[in-house]
């Protein structure tokens, strides 16, 4: 027994080493990121509590001029997202619509069909690119985004470097070098439509032409694409599938949205500028499902100043977590908080709506 209880420190102490000092994939250097190890030192000496661990990391990100990096790339990227054609989401929309015809009264498990159908939209608007996984899920190029975004969420590697276990590691950058090359022919092409005068009006070319005395390198270029489309793609999906969700069990509301599409769309399934601001009713749905469901739960702020909270004082420098599903839960600000009530948004300037932040706030808050 104590033999395999040593071997099995031995073997753990090997791996511990083997994550600090391991080298990385050229395309995976410069970035920038907190490692398991440092969390886990953290721990160990009793260092923990999220406003120690904020601390540390608000520290190490000044130092290492990443806000200033960030302030840069989000200059570039920010208005990139005011600026989407519309046609890039319909053409999408239109091939899943065409999936859904096919089932035919079936049930429908429709999580995974979501995830096939953000995953293909968030390809079209990010760089043009159809990964195609409502036509065929087991192409390449998803199974390769799949098994890095598996590696990603793995739950696992928070509490165990599971990707430094031999194999598994070799496996892991395998898929990273497939997705890295993807991107890289990406841009490479998306220089040459550019120059060949073509447009499409997606995120990356925008970027592109926006990018005045070559702010964003090709490789920053590329980080952008990826932390979209990793960032994205979850909370996307979960937002998707909570509003059918509460679709599904409020004929009601979904009668009086379909009622409004089809009277100020028609037949014109690519809507304008003014036709998408006229869909106050689908808005609304929109907004309170939000409130109901948070892409963001909860931010972190540090107070710049004291604030009095009832009979205590909290010191400028302290780091604070709002909750945001707490608070649009709150009976206190709402009217009924746990009942699905779009109309709650049809005047936007309520004292409610002051509380209504589902990603975020302030110039850090979710594009």
């Amino acid at each position: 027994m104590a033999f395999w209880v040593f071997l099995v420190i031995v073997s753990f102490m090997t791996l511990i080493y083997k994550y600090i000092t391991s080298k990385l994939l050229d395309d995976l250097k410069n970035i920038h990121t907190i490692s398991l190890f440092s969390i886990l030192l953290g721990i160990i000496t009793k260092q923990g509590g999220k406003d120690k661990y904020y601390s540390n990391y608000k520290k190490y990100f000044e130092n290492d001029g990443i806000v200033k990096i960030w302030k840069r790339h989000r200059r570039i990227c920010n208005p990139a997202f005011k600026a989407l054609p519309i046609h890039l989401f319909v053409d999408t929309g239109l091939k899943l619509m065409r999936v859904l015809e096919k089932i035919d009264d079936k049930p429908v498990e429709i999580r995974d069909l979501l995830q096939r159908f953000t995953l293909d939209t968030l390809g079209k608007v990010a760089f043009d690119f159809d990964f195609n996984n409502l036509g065929n899920p087991n192409n390449i190029y998803v199974k390769t985004y799949n098994k890095v975004h598996e590696f990603i969420v793995n739950p696992l590697r928070f509490v165990f470097p599971i990707d430094y276990i031999p194999g598994i590691r070799q496996q892991t950058f395998s898929h990273f070098n497939k997705l890295i090359g993807l991107f890289k022919e990406i841009i490479k092409k998306k220089h040459e439509a550019i120059a060949a005068g073509k447009s499409n009006g997606d995120l990356l070319e925008y970027m592109i032409k926006n990018n005045d005395d070559q702010m964003l390198s090709d490789s920053e270029l590329r980080y952008n694409l990826a932390v979209f489309m990793m960032a994205g793609h979850n909370t996307t999906l979960n937002a998707l599938t909570a509003i059918l969700y509460l679709l599904s069990i409020h004929k009601d509301v979904q009668e009086k949205a379909r009622e409004e599409i089809l009277r100020i769309l028609g037949d014109n399934l690519t809507p304008s500028i003014e036709q998408q601001n006229s869909l106050k009713y689908l808005n609304m749905i929109i907004n309170e499902s939000f409130r109901l469901y948070p892409p963001v739960p909860s931010i972190f702020r540090e107070l710049t100043e004291d604030l009095k909270f009832k009979n205590s004082v909290i010191p400028a420098g302290t780091i604070i977590e709002l909750f945001l599903y707490g608070m649009h839960h709150s009976p206190k600000i709402w009217n009924n908080p746990e009942k699905f009530l779009p109309e709650r948004f049809e005047n936007q300037h309520t004292g409610e709506n002051n509380f209504w932040m589902p990603f975020g706030y302030g110039y850090r808050m979710l594009v």
